[in-house]
């Protein structure tokens, strides 16, 4: 599945004479002929759903203190 990204939230589009519309400046669909036509848009850009987040590296635990001999 492919999701896409408009800089309007309601850009509307033709594909094969249908009028196909953006919701909240976000579309996702699977019809290659929709992606074809959404890939041509100078003011959409393409998101991936497959992509995974990059993993961030756990916190490190805080250094544990040893008790002071007075």
């Amino acid at each position: 599945m492919a999701k896409y990204e408009s800089r309007y939230k309601s850009l509307g589009f033709y594909v094969n004479g249908e009028l196909k519309r953006f919701n909240n400046g976000i579309y996702a669909t699977e019809d290659v002929d929709e992606m074809a036509v959404l890939d041509a848009i100078a003011d959409v850009t393409r998101i991936d759903l497959d992509e995974k987040p990059e993993a961030k590296p756990a916190p490190k635990a805080p250094a544990k203190r040893s008790a002071s001999a007075k």
